[in-house]
């Protein structure tokens, strides 16, 4: 577990881990079952920056709210939009699905993916800007988002092929065992959704887990439609895009 939680430091932040480790089964394995904790880590970090500029300054929820998405963005070092805006490029290029596929894999950004880059980030600012300013805002949720949006595109990976037989996506899925994954992500879950209903003394976390659930069920269904399956961007753009659902979802909640 050790080694599968510095494994998603290195892939999945910034955060510089200067070791060698082998990518077995069962570091690999690891690394996912962590993966939603690492979001909370993530969460937990910016949580503190929350606290300490709300309570010691004057600043504004708006402002606020722009240092928060940013540093969501530069904890993960941006590598969930990237997969993002190349989804976006790929989608709405309304080709087939082999020139998807295509265009997947061409690191440039595209008209459509800037478009719907600044479209996601706008919507992220806006809505938090909007939970911040709500005296119901409890400071969990900036923990819980992160989390359930990295749980969601487990779920996701648990139950989609993936599209191609390349790719780091592709790697990894041959290199999980499922069985142990799954028990993982549904301790993760239930350890997780615990905690949140404790800490924020509301049982709003429940309709959170049930949307996530359900996300990730209908995102499968759309990515096999138009992609034949997953891929490390749709992943990416996964999460990315949970996460703008659930501050949305928060915001008609609390």
């Amino acid at each position: 577990m050790t080694n599968g939680l510095l494994l998603a430091l290195q892939f999945f932040s910034i955060l510089p881990i200067h070791k060698e480790i082998p990518m077995t089964k069962k570091t690999v394995t690891a690394m996912f079952v962590v993966f939603p904790w690492l979001g909370a880590l993530i969460g937990f970090v910016l949580s503190i920056v929350y606290y300490l500029l709300h309570t010691y300054t004057d600043i504004s929820p708006l402002l606020l709210s722009f240092i928060l998405i940013s540093g969501y963005v530069i904890c993960s070092g941006g590598l969930h939009l990237d997969g993002y805006v190349d989804t976006s490029d790929a989608y709405f290029s309304y080709r087939d699905k082999k020139k998807r596929l295509e265009i997947l894999d061409d690191p440039r950004t595209g008209a459509f993916g800037a478009i719907s880059l600044v479209f996601l980030i706008l919507a992220k600012i806006f809505f938090l800007t909007e939970l911040l300013a709500k005296p119901s805002f409890h400071w969990i949720w900036l923990i819980a988002v992160p989390f359930l949006s990295r749980l969601c595109m487990s779920i996701y990976f648990i139950c989609t092929r993936t599209s191609k037989e390349k790719g780091l996506a592709h790697f990894f899925k041959q290199h999980l065992h499922m069985k142990y994954w799954l028990i993982g992500t549904v301790c993760s879950m239930i350890v997780g959704g615990a905690l949140f209903i404790w800490l924020s003394g509301t049982w709003a976390i429940l309709f959170l887990l049930f949307m996530i659930v359900l996300a990730a069920l209908i995102y499968r269904w759309w990515s096999l439609q138009q992609f034949s399956g997953s891929s490390g961007d749709l992943l990416g753009a996964l999460i990315e895009g949970m996460e703008a659902i659930l501050w949305i979802v928060l915001l008609l909640c609390i």
